[in-house]
């Protein structure tokens, strides 16, 4: 059973590694998050693969279990995350926002010509 596991785990850590390769865009912060979904697969890999290696990163950082560790890391991430898509969105209406003033101040301007 814990074969089939594994093996379900590293098959879906080598399409998110393959997916973030592929996937398009050319910006400096989309190169960051490749490198960083493609590392977190091979660190996905070593720690399905070699279970034994995140116990001993565990005991060095002073935590019991590598469960444990693992737990203490997924929560941290998805606290970054859910930050980010946050700034994200924010920044979203901010420029939405601009945008929709402009166009108004646009519309306006065309009015007043039209009445003249």
């Amino acid at each position: 059973m814990i074969l089939i596991i594994q093996i379900l785990v590293v098959v879906i850590a080598v399409a998110v590694a393959l997916i973030s390769l592929v996937q398009r865009g050319t910006y400096f912060g989309k190169a960051w998050k490749k490198i960083f979904l493609v590392a977190l697969s091979v660190l996905m890999i070593v720690a399905v693969l070699f279970p034994n290696v995140t116990n001993g990163i565990a005991n060095m950082v002073g935590v019991g279990r590598g469960a444990d560790l693992l737990l203490y890391v997924t929560v941290l991430a998805f606290i970054v995350y859910a930050l980010n898509n946050y700034l994200n969105q924010q920044e979203q209406r901010d420029r939405l926002f601009r945008l929709a003033r402009r166009v108004a101040l646009m519309e306006a301007k065309e009015k007043n010509k039209a009445k003249k």
